[in-house]
């Protein structure tokens, strides 16, 4: 199974709707330049490579990369800080936070979604570096 089909598996089995990076729409933008920079290439261009600034990598590909990482990034802080501050608090703020998650909150659940957040920034990771990867191909 190709990465991009388990990414959006793992995506899709998630409890929660997390943003996630649109790797087949940003597969597609780069086929698009390279379909359209190919034709165009000259010959002392033989690498096939946008030659100096592409319209399609410099205007929509790296602006979109940034938008939907930035969105992935907010989201996995956001959720850790809430857990930190959980995990972390101590005294009346500790029984305080308890009594407003009504308890559901035990320590094997903090632990397993500690667990399920590392693996979240881990496999976005992953298709951060597959995308920049097929850009550099292209």
């Amino acid at each position: 199974m190709k990465f991009a089909k388990k990414y959006t598996t793992y995506m899709m089995g998630m409890e929660a709707e997390l943003p996630a990076v649109g790797i087949k729409r940003l597969k597609r933008m780069l086929k698009k330049c390279r379909s359209h920079e190919g034709a165009a290439a000259s010959p002392a261009d033989s690498a096939g490579r946008c030659p100096g600034h592409c319209s399609v990598c410099d205007g929509s590909f790296f602006p979109s990369l940034l938008n939907e990482m930035s969105a992935v990034v907010g989201c996995f802080n956001e959720k850790a800080k809430k857990l930190l501050e959980l995990h972390l608090a101590s005294g009346f703020k500790k029984y305080t936070m308890w009594l407003t998650t009504k308890g559901d909150k035990s320590h094997g659940k903090l632990i397993q979604q500690g667990k399920d957040l590392v693996t979240y920034a881990i496999i976005n990771a992953v298709a951060m570096r597959k995308i920049l990867k097929k850009y550099d191909k292209a």
